[in-house]
């Protein structure tokens, strides 16, 4: 005689241990062990009850565990042992696949950190073109500034600096540098855009040629090329503050004071017109953080050189007709940094847009 009481609890067993074990993928992974073996358990006595609400008087006999057994309680373990050991070959196959998504997961997660983690150290580039101006105490008129953005937006300073290597070699048009921006802003272009005539490079060239490469800290004059019309630029200096390496590029120069020195010294200096000659001596004049660019130095060291070296210049006895030494910062990290440097100076009163 059927038992239907024991079919419809097989029934509610048999359906709750397959769903448990379908849903397996979506349960953490410390609590699936134990969620398997209770599954597994809910299907073995649904099984259980199904052949004994069909035949109850039947009895069955078996070994499980090394123990042999019988009626529903030998049935009861034989089937929860068979289909716990099929699962766990199972879940053993499909380790790898899991292992395999698990490192995909967890490689996305460090590239993603990692992007994270490099967006957060790049400085921001300066869009935007502004005068911080800081007067010099006790010298009426003088003051240092710093000027933030792209150097081709800036039409008030008479002498621009560039930052060049001991051999004076200037650096290709679409390099992202002062040399190459004053190179291909100084040139004379076609209707294009295309360079006809390197104006600043071959007065430079001209300049050196034969007496290659310069010591360290040398300063020399050159016009401005096409930048006197398109910027009101009145001379180029430019200034050996990196050391090429064959094979281990540029560093920075050591005498960082003695580049920024003789660049003023420079800017003053009358010279001939392929040299720049200025018709009136010059009140301005803007340096880039000298060497912090390809370079590499550290632009905080760099600025306080910078700084420091134009702050002596300006308060010291000897005349000068420069009224305003700039610096150039194109990103947030230089312009902190140029702030930082100007807080030190004892005779600079707070900057002022």
């Amino acid at each position: 005689m059927t038992n239907v009481p024991a079919l419809l609890a097989a029934a509610v067993l048999l359906t709750v241990g397959i769903l448990m074990v379908l849903r397996r993928v979506a349960i953490a992974d410390e609590r699936r062990p134990v969620i398997l073996v209770v599954a597994w358990l809910c299907v073995a006595l649904g099984v259980d009850l199904v052949l004994f609400g069909f035949f109850p008087g039947e009895t069955i006999s078996g070994t499980a565990f090394g123990f042999r057994m019988g009626g529903a309680a030998a049935l009861f373990l034989l089937v929860w042992q068979g289909c716990f050991r099929v699962h766990r070959q199972a879940l053993a196959l499909d380790r790898p696949g899991e292992l395999l998504r698990q490192s995909r997961a967890e490689a996305t997660r460090l590239r993603t950190q990692l992007a994270e983690a490099t967006a957060m150290r790049q400085p921001r580039r300066l869009t935007a073109t502004h005068v911080h101006r800081s007067p010099v105490a006790g010298r009426p008129g003088r003051e240092l500034g710093i000027i933030t953005g792209d150097l081709k937006n800036v039409d008030f300073v008479d002498v621009w600096v560039n930052s060049e290597n001991t051999d004076m070699q200037m650096s290709r048009f679409h390099e992202q540098s002062v040399s190459g921006l004053i190179r291909y802003e100084g040139a004379r272009h076609d209707a294009s855009g295309r360079v006809v005539e390197d104006c600043v490079a071959d007065a430079l060239a001209y300049r050196v040629a034969g007496h290659t490469p310069v010591m360290p800290g040398t300063a020399i004059s050159t016009g401005p090329g096409k930048l006197a019309t398109r910027n009101k630029v009145r001379r180029i200096v430019h200034v050996a503050s990196v050391i090429g390496e064959p094979g281990n590029g540029y560093r920075q120069a050591r005498a960082l004071a003695r580049c920024v020195t003789n660049a003023l010294r420079e800017a003053e200096r009358s010279g001939s017109p392929d040299s720049g000659s200025l018709s009136e001596p010059p009140a301005s004049i803007v340096f880039p953080l000298l060497g912090a660019g390809e370079a590499g130095a550290d632009p905080a060291e760099t600025a306080t050189a910078v700084l420091t070296a134009a702050y002596e210049y300006l308060i010291s006895d000897r005349p000068t007709s420069l009224r305003a030494v700039y610096v150039l910062a194109y990103t947030d990290a230089e312009l902190a940094a140029c702030q930082g440097a100007l807080e030190l100076l004892p005779g600079v009163e707070r900057a002022a847009r």
